[in-house]
């Protein structure tokens, strides 16, 4: 097999030309700097299939106007440890970032705090959110919905959207975390399995008659699994309704990758002070994870040492400078 050609970056020079790949297709310097350091955090941490390969969605969203690239996000209610606002169909990532200073103060404040986020642009890896959490001492936990997807409880057609949720614990070692679909796997891995005339492996996805198939082609005009069959299901559907709290569109309701309307869709995002219960609480959490025994505690959600160099391949490099023009 021909090796594929492809070029070899520093994270720092990747995020320098995501960020005027953004820029060239009509976004903001904030939302294209947003959109460019979340894309290369997932690179990093070795997650493709939210780096460079969906900031090519982002791109080709704002071509079409799906993705507002110049927002101006609001914050349109807040109590003391529950902030709501608007992303004004744009990046996800910028609204929460725009926020996260007060969510943090009113989570040191009160204990316990969440932001709820509507009229967001699809959210990307939600590690870049609990990562912002736990680097400020707090227990994080995040999920959003997605345009309609995945099948749940057998129906025929999607009814949810890959509907992610991740969490993740503070240590002065590292935080744990863990970034999980709800779905067997995530949309694009289908997408690109099709592209490359590959099948996909049993339990993905069924057809567009309801049927499993191993056919990423027919998968395309289909719908996704559950991992976990009901169980992933009942995941999906919670974080349906956490992620709508403020007002974001359903999954079923939610536009999708085509057209000029965006989706508006919901992020959710718990954050929890763990001094407010106990002062001694990251301490005994440190002394837990570090456990040498074989309950493979040590392991879980041990940080990745992030990738120094990143390699991008010249095709979806060529791709994304099309669709920027």
């Amino acid at each position: 097999m021909t090796p594929t050609a492809s070029r070899s970056f520093t994270p720092a020079d990747l995020e320098v030309l995501c960020r005027e790949v953004v820029r060239r297709a009509g976004a903001s310097e904030a939302a294209a700097q947003a959109l460019a350091v979340a894309t290369v955090e997932a690179e990093k941490r070795n997650r493709p299939a939210v780096g460079v390969r969906h900031l090519l969605d982002y791109v080709t969203a704002l071509r079409d106007g799906r993705l507002n690239g110049h927002p101006s996000p609001t914050l349109t209610g807040s109590r003391p440890s529950a902030l709501v606002a608007d992303a004004d169909g744009g990046p996800a990532q910028l609204a929460f970032d725009l926020f996260l200073p007060r969510l943090i103060d009113a989570a040191q404040s009160s204990g316990v705090a969440v932001l709820s986020l509507s009229n967001a642009f699809t959210t990307g890896e939600l590690g870049f959110y609990v990562r912002r959490l736990t680097t400020a001492g707090l227990i994080g936990l995040v999920c959003g919905n997605s345009p309609a997807l995945v099948s749940v409880y057998g129906s025929p057609g999607p009814v949810t959207g890959t509907n992610p949720l991740a969490f993740g614990v503070p240590q002065r070692s590292g935080s744990r975390a863990f970034d999980q679909a709800s779905s067997a796997t995530a949309w694009v891995n289908v997408r690109d399995a099709a592209e490359r005339g590959e099948p996909i492996p049993e339990g993905w996805a069924n057809d567009g008659d309801g049927e499993a198939t191993t056919d990423a082609t027919a998968a395309l005009d289909g719908s996704l699994l559950p991992f976990g069959g009901v169980k992933g299901a009942n995941i999906a559907i919670m974080v349906e309704l956490l992620a709508t709290l403020a007002g974001g569109s359903f999954s079923l309701d939610a536009t999708g990758s085509s057209g000029s309307e965006p989706p508006r869709l919901g992020l959710f995002a718990l954050a929890i002070d763990p001094t407010a219960f106990d002062a001694t609480a990251l301490d005994r959490v440190e002394r837990h994870f570090a456990r040498d025994d074989a309950s493979g505690l040590e392991s879980f959600g041990r940080p990745r040492e992030p990738l120094t160099r990143i390699d991008i391949e010249e095709s979806l490099l060529e791709r994304l400078a099309e669709a920027a023009r």
